[in-house]
């Protein structure tokens, strides 16, 4: 089994898995996920969220009638210092969609971060009290979810497609479901429509900033590690199996994703408040990539680079200084009267240095608390 065989098949075991715990512990719960479970390569299925109501070829959603299904509920957990909710949302067929919405205790009405991570992942982060503490802090509340064709949402696919062999369609489909969140988010009257923001890393990264190109109620962006520069990135990611790298280096892969490329969109996001973190050891994007992703950030945007792993632990990670800028963002005007507590001051360092700015738990870093249904 190759490289990436390895990962997609850890990915579906994870879904199993989360399907025999679920249906060990509340069989309420366990309706909510789908009972299908992975496919081989001699299985020629549709992807999930193949939807004839949806334009693949436009960003927004101007040209697709996605409509909200029934939001089915799968528990509450109530801590001191936060309210955790997990629902399933669905507007694909086929593409049950589990998002966690974490609320501040104390603040009326808090502003909202959509939190989205790349590929790989799950959605243990969600789950985690600490990351939970730290992305309410001073009063902010976060929706988290994962990407198309990845973690939970990987299932009823031949191994041979994965997130990057349908890169483009899993990008796409990505950005809408972005903005399906935010009309969700707009439309609960326990959360501030009007201040929403969100966070991406990697691939969400990518995918949030495209979000925010079509979507202007995305008040404040931070990106960490966007995908880019397409032709070199496919050439040289550490994430790309050796064995696959050629097909991907193909006219007919490369062409379509040029439209999604960072290099071309962020100079489009310079009406917008933007912030750039570069981790520069980091191996997913190849530091030639990083440095044409970084000559299109605007000038009005916000840069900081981590030179070593241990600069990003320290000035990232320790205390989760990595989310205190997008929070400031949101809380900026804000009556501290709704808040309860401070965020911490982040000063905004050279626009090419790594100082004061950053830290959220790493993924090694996970706990699943106990209370009801999901969170049991």
């Amino acid at each position: 089994m190759g490289h990436s065989q390895r990962q997609r098949f850890s990915s579906k075991m994870l879904f199993l898995a989360g399907l025999l715990f679920a249906a060990s512990c509340n069989t309420g719960f366990a309706q909510l996920i789908s009972p299908s479970a992975a496919t081989t390569d001699n299985v020629d299925l549709p992807l999930p969220g193949t939807d004839a109501n949806e334009d693949l070829s436009d960003l927004s959603l101007s040209h697709s009638s996605l409509k909200m299904g029934e939001v089915i509920p799968g528990g509450v957990e109530d801590t001191p210092d936060f309210t955790r909710e997990f629902y399933q949302v669905q507007w694909r067929a086929n593409d049950p969609i589990e998002i966690y919405v974490i609320r501040p205790k104390g603040a009326s009405k808090p502003p909202v971060t959509i939190y989205l991570y790349g590929y790989p992942v799950d959605e243990n982060r969600f789950r985690n009290p600490e990351f939970c503490k730290l992305v309410t802090r001073g009063g902010v509340a976060a929706i988290g979810f994962v990407p198309a064709l990845v973690g939970e949402r990987y299932h009823n696919v031949p191994m041979s497609k994965w997130f990057v062999s349908e890169l483009h369609d899993s990008i796409v489909r990505t950005v809408h479901d972005v903005q399906m969140l935010v009309s969700y988010a707009a439309d609960r009257p326990d959360l501030d429509g009007q201040r929403i923001a969100i966070f991406g890393q990697g691939a969400g990264a990518t995918i949030a900033g495209l979000a925010a190109t079509v979507d202007p109620r995305l008040k404040a962006v931070d990106l960490l590690d966007p995908w880019g520069d397409w032709p070199e990135w496919i050439a040289k990611s550490s994430l790309v199996p050796d064995a696959e790298r050629p097909g991907f280096l193909k006219p007919e892969f490369l062409t379509p994703l040029a439209s999604l490329d960072p290099v071309h969109w962020l100079p489009n996001l310079a009406n917008r408040t933007l912030k750039l973190d570069e981790a520069e050891y980091e191996s997913g994007t190849p530091p030639t990539a990083k440095a044409r992703i970084e000559t299109a950030l605007p000038a009005s945007a916000l840069l900081v680079r981590y030179k070593t792993k241990a600069e990003f632990q320290s000035n990232a990670l320790e205390d989760g200084k990595l989310v205190t800028w997008i929070q400031q963002q949101l809380l900026q005007g804000h009556d501290p009267s709704e808040s309860i507590s401070s965020v911490p001051v982040a000063t905004a360092p050279d626009r090419n240095s790594g100082a004061n700015q950053s830290g959220i738990p790493s993924a090694s870093s996970r706990g699943i608390p106990t209370s009801s249904n999901r969170f049991r």
